[in-house]
């Protein structure tokens, strides 16, 4: 409990002058991450962007490995292992089919998250700047 009253007390007096801050230029300069917070916190763009992943991770397991090992071995300077050419990440692995619904199933959430993690920087923004603009003045000039 202790951990977040500190933090909490540091921001507050921090975001009070910012908050006295033009709202016009507040807004514009957060507006990217606004945006970006709605739109990861949109389920419609969720679920879209679970089925596009999942869609591409199901893709990549169906994909033959030999010549992705060949060009690896290549780039290091090594000698390639005969690899079936018909070898792919699904038949090397026959429970990797889970990570293609693990993904579908987890990254509502993980959007979700990164969406409220962008609001609170957009939040956060004007404290943070209030306190470099702080810091830069209470720090000596280099010569």
């Amino acid at each position: 409990m202790r951990r977040l009253i500190l933090p909490a007390a540091a921001l507050a007096a921090f975001a009070t002058p910012a908050a006295a801050q033009d709202d016009a230029v507040t807004s514009s300069e957060t507006a990217p991450l606004a945006g970006m917070a709605e739109q990861m916190r949109d389920p419609e763009r969720q679920r879209e962007m679970a089925m596009m992943v999942q869609t591409m991770t199901e893709v990549l397991l169906d994909m033959p490995i030999a010549p992705l090992a060949k060009a690896a071995a290549d780039m290091a300077g090594e000698q390639a292992e005969e690899i079936d050419p018909n070898m792919t990440l699904r038949k090397m692995a026959p429970d990797a089919g889970e990570v293609s619904k693990q993904v579908g199933k987890n990254l509502p959430r993980a959007m979700e998250a990164m969406g409220s993690m962008a609001e609170g920087f957009a939040a956060m923004a004007p404290a943070l700047r209030e306190m470099a603009e702080r810091m830069k003045d209470a720090l000596p000039e280099r010569h």
